[in-house]
């Protein structure tokens, strides 16, 4: 099968670009919608298990830019929107994300490999799709500093610094932190004190 793939990689990678969109589309149709998208979708384990490690394998070797970006948009979708609650997720990307979290280890490995392959790969989508998207509905952008407004400062701030705060140690015992030095003469005879010795 991998040779198969490399035999198609290397082909589309340099065919016309007309020839090559036709084997893509080929491609994406006959292999990802007819063979890998049905066994992707199966509630057995070991066939998902399988087809999860077929894929992880076909995104690792992939190098046709074509062909990466019919695979990219089979499995992430072409979504570009923030999502929200309402909207239909693209469903083999959902169901994807959740066999991350599967209750089988296995498929839970295969899964993340999965994921690791797409993030590797040189395709903007793939970050878009999968991050980019929705940083910005949920408020992890850093705006510019020419978007933010001033600094906002805290009014209970203005007081006292942590050092010079007269209540700061309370609750806590007057001997807290301070250590004992015990008698010389509860030393053993012979031995010293740490101190003594280490400065012999």
């Amino acid at each position: 099968f991998l040779g198969w793939l490399d035999f198609l990689d290397e082909l589309v990678l340099g065919a016309h670009p007309l020839v090559a969109d036709a084997i893509s589309q080929a491609v994406e149709e006959k292999f990802f919608q007819g063979t890998l998208q049905p066994q992707l979708l199966q509630m057995s384990e070991l066939a998902v298990l399988g087809a999860t490690a077929v894929l992880a394998g076909t995104v690792r070797q992939l190098r046709s830019p074509t062909l990466l970006h019919r695979l990219v948009l089979f499995l992430l979708g072409p979504h570009r929107h923030p999502e929200t609650p309402g909207d239909a997720p693209h469903p083999l990307r959902a169901q994807l994300i959740e066999r991350c979290d599967h209750l089988s280890d296995e498929i839970s490995l295969a899964s993340l490999r999965l994921f690791e392959e797409l993030l590797r790969k040189p395709h903007e989508h793939v970050a878009h799709n999968l991050v980019l998207r929705n940083l910005e509905a949920r408020a992890y952008l850093q705006r510019g500093p020419e978007e933010r407004g001033p600094p906002e400062t805290d009014p209970e701030e203005d007081g006292l610094e942590l050092e010079e705060d007269p209540y700061f140690t309370d609750g806590f015992p007057d001997s807290f932190g301070v250590t004992k030095n015990p008698s010389p003469a509860s030393t053993p005879s012979g031995k010293g004190q740490v101190s003594e010795v280490v400065s012999r």
